[in-house]
């Protein structure tokens, strides 16, 4: 777990074994697989594993701090998509019978609830809010604040608001953090036996988020069936506790490894919500429908979810694949796939694929979040629940960020 000096990166195995990259100017022993090459260590502005893809062109988006660029994401050409009617579907024509559309939000803070629940009240009565999810911290298998939480959801069903815990961690598919995710939601259902109607929580929201783990785009079929195997073990371990999972937009439902994924956990869960995190009216609507149709088909409610949190600024600089000169090299080192992005273009070396930087733009999150576009997002989200609404499945927005600064 120490960092020396030549650390580029790291990468989690499915079965939690860890690959570590790094440069020296020496031989690393036995154990290491090695490839020498005609470069500096000061040459080197950023390395990382990438997908052992041969794509002709890739994108790496982050920012320059310290004299490196600290990329957030590799991005590869998506492929291109079979033609399939399917795909392309119409809203289905029967009315929602789920009730009204509801609004909900996040409050990650325990501070907020415990210490300030009027200023989450303030927000309720602003917006309309009618769900709200909250983090419930835990200590040896129960909640640890039980008196205050029930003086909270007491207060907070008086104005009809809907309580939800949840529960955010990519480590939670580890071995490790199952357990810890396991033990947490047996302590709320565990509350809610303890306590009367009106001080129970509605349900849990699992925020996991796989994807993030180092390592994950190596193997994600692995991964997503270790992120399904603790989706249903917490509905195993709390089956009265309805279970709410929240997946990225990216996750389409048609996509192979996602289709089983979902088929995997849709025995578990009450619902599903989306991160729809865009801005463009059109673009909102695209993605939805396709988890909506996925929740029609499989008898599940889905809520579209939307972002207001400033966006940290970064850069997206393009790359096409060159004839032997190129400042992002990609390589092969044992089974693992690395790429490496130096200072200035360099003549390859035997056994590396070259790309040459082609451009670059600023993307600076007016495309995913409202925070600088705040006055338009009430009108659409008018706009959109009308839309939306002709879908049986849609149950309705969740706007995330709207705690964004209460506890300042």
């Amino acid at each position: 777990m120490q960092k020396n000096d030549g650390y580029l990166a790291h990468y989690l195995a499915p079965d939690e074994s860890i690959s570590i990259l790094q440069l020296t100017k020496q031989s690393a022993g036995t154990l290491c697989k090695q490839v020498e090459l005609s470069i500096n260590v000061q040459d080197v502005l950023w390395a990382g594993f990438a997908t052992n893809t041969d794509a002709a062109t890739l994108a790496l988006q982050g920012v320059m701090r310290n004299e490196h660029f600290l990329v957030g994401e590799v991005i590869y050409p998506e492929p291109p998509q079979t033609p399939n009617v399917e795909r392309v579907k119409k809203p289905p024509r029967t009315a929602r019978t789920t009730g009204s559309p509801t609004k909900s939000a996040w409050f990650w803070s325990p501070g907020l609830w415990m210490d300030s629940p009027e200023k989450i009240f303030n927000v309720k009565s602003k917006v309309g809010l009618n769900r709200i999810y909250i983090t419930v911290p835990t200590n040896n298998g129960e909640v640890s604040h039980p008196t205050e939480l029930r003086q909270f959801i007491q207060k907070a069903h008086a104005q009809h608001l809907q309580v939800w815990a949840v529960l955010g961690d990519p480590r939670a598919v580890t071995y490790e953090g199952v357990a810890k995710f396991i033990t947490a939601s047996a302590a709320y259902a565990a509350f809610n036996e303890e306590s009367i109607q009106a001080e129970k929580l509605e349900g849990l929201q699992l925020d996991i988020e796989p994807y993030l783990i180092p390592g994950y785009s190596q193997d994600p079929a692995v991964w997503l069936s270790k992120y399904a195997y603790v989706v249903n073990n917490i509905h195993y371990a709390v089956p009265d506790l309805p279970i709410d999972i929240v997946l990225p937009f990216w996750f389409d439902p048609a996509t192979p490894v996602v289709a089983t994924m979902l088929d995997d956990v849709a025995d578990s869960i009450s619902r599903i919500t989306v991160m729809d995190y865009r801005t463009n009216p059109e673009q909102i609507r695209v993605i939805a429908a396709k988890f909506l149709d996925w929740g029609a088909h499989h008898q599940k409610t889905v809520d579209i979810a939307l972002e207001t949190l400033p966006m940290a600024q970064e850069e997206r600089r393009h790359y096409q694949r060159a004839a032997g000169t190129g400042e992002l090299w990609q390589l092969n080192l044992g089974d693992k796939s690395v790429l490496l992005l130096l200072k200035t273009p360099h003549p390859s070396d035997a056994g590396v694929t070259s790309y040459h930087f082609t451009h670059s733009r600023l993307i600076d999150g007016t495309d995913i979040s409202f925070y600088t576009k705040i006055d338009s997002l009430k009108p659409l989200i008018n706009k959109l629940e009308a839309d939306l609404s002709v879908w049986p499945s849609y149950s309705g927005l969740a706007i995330h960020g709207l705690d964004y600064g209460l506890m300042k």
